[in-house]
């Protein structure tokens, strides 16, 4: 028997942002985000315009750092604690929507701590408090659609991938205005972590016809696309679309089959080097392959 998990509505399309309206009839919207991308491109701007048209008070976290930390996480949860929040939306990368995804589960269960949460589907029932909608900004993480969230612990130099179906997201948003504004090195290094979740999700021994078709598409639509969108992603914008359909189709696969051994060796060495996650997967995916390749039929 297997499980396959998704966000319950996920939308797509230029100005999708606007989606977020659909939140009416909720009181108060928590925004995580990293950098200043978001907000130079206005679409931090946009999302706090939508929700407070809508009748949410909203609080902007901003500033979450790549790899974010447990100090960072739990940090934020108190913020949570102290807005209370019953819709938390995250915009960004990987690490703002991975950081407010361990937010999310100390903001529910304050007392919780790190060690506890670390064995993999072992969260108690989320949703006791608020919601989690999921915007993401580059084309790559899929954390819009899974059940997982990447804390770095520093002191240790370890990764944690913190896994739960709980942790899915209520909503995932897919704003292609967004990815547009991706530079060419991050274009490569998320379109490559795309490549490899669908390349791992295709041969994980809990692959099945539900996430093989999912795994297949996204690796034909990144190889066909990736390169014009590398090149041209500025004025291409077909490739750009697709690369970040790709993405989140991929997600769907992996979320579902799990991923192997070159993820696991990239989160390492991010950590131990901080190694940019995607160039992490392309400089360990050939040496993975041959290692588990066979002659058997």
């Amino acid at each position: 028997m297997f499980r396959f998990t998704l966000p319950r509505d996920i939308y797509c399309g230029h100005g999708a942002i606007d989606e977020l309206s659909l939140l009416k009839g909720h009181k108060k919207a928590f925004i995580c985000t990293g950098g200043h991308s978001m907000r130079a491109g206005g679409f931090l701007q946009k999302t706090e315009k939508v929700l407070k048209d809508a009748g949410l008070a909203t609080y902007t976290l901003e500033g979450i750092t790549p790899d974010p930390s447990i100090e960072e996480v739990q940090k934020g949860a108190k913020l949570m604690e102290e807005f209370q929040p019953d819709v938390i939306v995250a915009i960004g990368g990987g690490s703002p929507i991975d950081a407010a995804k361990a937010m999310w589960v100390f903001y529910e269960y304050p007392n919780l701590t790190f060690d506890e949460i670390k064995k993999p589907f072992s969260l108690p029932p989320l949703r006791q408090k608020a919601i989690f909608v999921a915007i993401p900004s580059t084309s790559g993480t899929a954390t819009e659609v899974t059940a997982f969230s990447v804390i770095t612990d520093y002191s240790t130099g370890i990764k944690y991938p913190l896994a739960d179906f709980n942790l899915t997201p209520d909503l995932a948003i897919l704003d292609l205005d967004i990815p547009s504004t991706m530079p060419k090195k991050l274009t490569a290094y998320s379109g490559i972590d795309a490549l490899v979740h669908a390349l791992e999700a295709r041969v994980s021994i809990l692959a099945s016809e539900y996430t093989n078709g999912l795994a297949r598409e996204a690796a034909r639509l990144v190889f066909k696309y990736l390169p014009a969108a590398y090149e041209n992603g500025t004025v291409d914008e077909k490739a750009r679309e697709k690369i970040h359909h790709a993405s989140t189709i991929a997600g769907m696969a992996f979320a579902n089959a799990f991923l192997g051994v070159c993820h696991s060796m990239a989160h390492k060495l991010g950590a131990a080097f901080h190694v940019p996650h995607g160039l992490a997967n392309a400089l360990l995916i050939n040496e993975v392959i041959r290692f588990n390749a066979t002659t058997k039929p």
